[in-house]
């Protein structure tokens, strides 16, 4: 997809210095060895000067096969007791060579495949997760942990359907640290439903938490306001824009969509989260909707088909208590 130039200038900005990290860090490197061992840079200026010597004899036009042949056993040779004298003296072969993020392209985001240069599937994660990341910036992603939740705000007393939220709610925060613990792509999704103030939205961000920590992208936004967002892009006739946020929505590993029910209904709006969650589902992607609305309140707010369809390919938690937020 069509990123905007803030969003790869940013992803570019860091493929370049996690490529000029790794370059100074062999550089680093390769001067404190050297002036250890001398021997080691005489061979790497001797390899040099053979690199040299055999593209001259390449471009000669000459019969030039005895003396490629006499260069390259020169240089197996070299290379052999390169790797040698840094094994000998407690280094790994590789110690002196730049350590990439990217084996693939060395960082650069390129790859030649089929004769054709190729963006790297690295660049495309990158670019992916800095979508993902401009998304997060006015979100509380860092607010909310696992430690942080206390099961003490809830009580032990039977409600009147003779359900404990204490116990309930135990039985929640076990679930979703489960979850998160063993999160992966196919995981399935999550529907958080409750009255508000009883935890939804701080136990969702401590999966985030933890599933950021895993190596995979997150994105969590309030219902109303990317709602808001994509509905201004749109009517501004920015498409492009509006076609990035929904792209990022679509391709992150996990999205957390708090406050669904909320937002001010429009047709453009229904329309979005409809094709947003059935993208999704299609995809097999996982997702985690909060909502203060009934199973009925969410079938008025949007058709029955849909609601059946996304509860189907969700796991229900039921939060239960008194709004914890007046304990706080």
């Amino acid at each position: 997809m069509a990123y905007s130039k803030h969003i790869y200038d940013t992803a570019t900005d860091k493929l370049n210095s996690r490529r000029m990290s790794a370059l100074s860090v062999a550089d680093y490197r390769k001067e404190q060895v050297y002036n250890l061992f001398p021997r080691l840079k005489e061979i790497e200026q001797s390899l040099t000067s053979i690199g040299v010597s055999t593209a001259k004899a390449v471009l000669s036009g000459k019969d030039a096969v005895k003396e490629l042949t006499s260069l390259k056993e020169k240089s197996t040779a070299l290379q052999e007791e390169y790797k040698a004298l840094l094994v000998k003296n407690g280094y790994s072969e590789d110690y002196l060579e730049p350590h990439f993020v990217c084996d693939k392209c060395s960082d650069t985001g390129f790859v030649e495949l089929d004769n054709k240069t190729v963006t790297c599937e690295c660049y495309k994660k990158l670019l992916s997760d800095t979508a993902c990341e401009e998304l997060n910036k006015i979100s509380p992603l860092s607010l909310s942990t696992f430690d942080t939740f206390k099961l003490s705000y809830y009580s032990e007393t039977p409600d009147k359907n003779g359900n404990i939220p204490y116990n309930r709610m135990s039985k929640i925060y076990s679930f979703c640290l489960d979850y998160a613990m063993e999160f992966s792509k196919k995981s399935k999704g999550i529907i958080m439903k409750g009255s508000t103030g009883l935890g939804k939205t701080h136990l969702s961000l401590a999966i985030a938490n933890e599933v950021i920590k895993k190596g995979f992208s997150v994105v969590y936004v309030s219902a109303p306001d990317i709602l808001s967002k994509l509905e201004r892009e749109h009517f501004s006739y920015e498409y492009s824009r509006e076609q990035e946020i929904m792209q990022s929505l679509f391709d992150c590993d996990l999205l957390i969509l708090d406050d669904l029910g909320t937002e001010f209904s429009t047709q453009f709006t229904s329309t979005a989260i409809y094709n947003l969650f059935n993208t999704r589902i299609n995809a097999g992607k996982p997702i985690i909707i909060n909502t203060n609305l009934t199973g009925a309140e969410l079938e008025n707010a949007y058709s029955q088909r849909f609601v059946s369809r996304v509860m189907a390919s969700c796991l229900m938690l039921d939060f239960i208590g008194s709004d914890i937020r007046s304990l706080l």
